[in-house]
């Protein structure tokens, strides 16, 4: 029992000398940099991805008229 405490002192001691807390929130901060960079580029792929399919289906139809109007 008392060396658990004992060691939970050292523990606690060490955090506060390597500064772990705001080591901490440095890469929990850099993290939501990516997470939000990540978010961002993916609605970006996502929004061409739709406007090229959204072109495809427009340049189909054109073929379409123009394939009935040419054969009538």
């Amino acid at each position: 029992m008392t060396d658990d405490v004992y060691l939970a002192r050292i523990y606690g001691g060490a955090l506060e000398v390597f500064r772990e807390h705001s080591w901490r929130g440095g890469i929990d901060r850099k993290l939501g940099i990516l997470r939000d960079t990540y978010t961002m580029l993916n609605g970006e792929a996502q929004a061409t991805r739709a406007e090229l399919l959204e072109l495809a289906i427009v340049i189909l139809i054109i073929v379409e008229l123009v394939l009935a109007l040419g054969r009538g």
